[in-house]
Formats: structure tokens, C-alpha cells, sequence
């Protein structure tokens, strides 16, 4: 939704697909608007937030539960940490 509204562009559905858009970024290296991956279900790339910046990501935790953001570095999340893409704006 973000990045439709953003840039107008359509991203797959489904964080599996979206583990292979753009391109990958180390975690020590992300920067806001990084699509920012993590294990939460027992398989890779099973939960995806966007990198703010100052360790900061923002999610929805669940289908029908309020957006909110979460710390990179609190255990739960780091311990989970799978990747980052980035995706660049596209040339208009």
C-alpha cells in the first residue's frame, strides 16, 4: 500500500514474493523505506516491516491489529532478523 501510494508502484503480495523484489541490504547498512524481514512463524521471510530509520521499523503485527513501530534491536525482533531489500523510485 505504501509504495503504490508513494511511488505508484505495485509490489507482489505475500512476503515471500517480496523477499525477492529490489535489492539486498545489510542490516548495519539500512536506511527508511527498506523492507525489513523476519522469521516469526517457524520459516524465513515470514513477516515484513519498513525500516524509519534510527532502529525504528514500523508493521502490522497481525491482520486487523493497529500499525505500530518496534525496535530492531529489541530481542524478539533481532533474534528473527532474516534480511532487507531496497527498492529504488522509479525513473519518471
Amino acid at each position: 500500500y505504501v509504495f503504490e501510494r508513494a511511488w505508484g508502484v505495485l509490489l507482489p503480495a505475500g512476503t515471500q514474493a517480496l523477499s525477492k523484489v529490489g535489492t539486498p541490504v545489510k542490516r548495519g547498512e539500512l536506511k527508511p523505506g527498506d523492507l525489513v524481514f523476519y522469521d516469526t512463524r517457524s520459516r524465513p521471510y515470514s513477516h515484513v516491516g519498513i525500516y524509519l530509520g534510527d532502529g525504528r521499523f514500523l508493521h502490522a503485527p497481525r491482520p486487523g491489529a493497529l500499525v505500530r513501530v518496534e525496535s530492531v534491536d529489541v530481542r524478539y525482533w533481532s533474534s528473527r532478523f532474516n534480511g532487507a531489500r531496497r527498492l529504488e523510485p522509479p525513473s519518471f
